[in-house]
């Protein structure tokens, strides 16, 4: 009985219950969407890049460039001596051809020309050496060759101002000369410009005095 009235007697201890854990929600942080005056900047930025004026004095300086032109001269002086030193034996055939078609004869397929480079080369030549300087054309063919061999070298070889005050020069008093000493040929040596500034003389000066 003793024991029972001690068990009974005793202080009962709380028994604490642990608390249930809150459940941690996790929730998904909203991420900011881009602003539009940033899309706008963007897009501006965009258009003033693709409209950056190419600078032509950095083109022109370009090694790139000089050799490109370079070899476009270069082409076109053989170009013109093929074609020139071609005209020499056929002038004849195609002369007649590019008379009645004009320009029309660089776009007729069905043309047959004589000259080695074709109707291109036929309608050159017989622009520069019949209607123009005759023999003395050939001085284009040097001029571009200088040109060229300036440029594609990037060195000063030839003068390129010298060369142009000799081709201008040479061109008239060639044609000139070539048109008085042998007038009596039907092939062009003078060309149109030849034949005109002698005529002229002859005009002017009298046979004796253009001599």
């Amino acid at each position: 009985m003793a024991n029972k009235l001690k068990k009974s007697n005793e202080p009962k201890v709380a028994i604490e219950k642990p608390e249930p854990k809150e459940k941690v929600v996790k929730t998904k942080k909203a991420v900011p969407k881009p602003a539009a005056s940033t899309k706008a900047t963007k897009g501006d930025n965009f258009k003033k890049d693709r409209e950056e004026k190419v600078d032509l004095k950095k083109l022109a300086k370009d090694e790139r460039t000089r050799k490109i032109l370079g070899t476009v001269s270069l082409l076109m002086s053989v170009f013109l001596f093929i074609s020139f030193v071609s005209y020499f034996s056929t002038w004849k055939e195609d002369q007649s051809q590019i008379f009645n078609k004009g320009i029309s004869f660089l776009f007729d397929n069905d043309t047959k020309v004589a000259n080695l480079l074709g109707r291109l080369g036929a309608y050159f030549s017989h622009g520069l050496i019949r209607q123009g300087f005759g023999l003395a054309s050939f001085l284009f063919c040097c001029f571009f060759f200088v040109v060229g061999i300036n440029l594609v070298s990037n060195r000063k070889v030839f003068s390129i101002w010298r060369n142009l005050r000799y081709v201008t020069v040479g061109l008239v008093i060639l044609s000139v000369a070539l048109s008085f000493l042998f007038s009596a040929f039907d092939f062009p040596f003078g060309g149109s410009v030849g034949d005109m500034i002698n005529n002229w003389l002859k005009a002017f000066l009298g046979t004796v005095g253009t001599a």
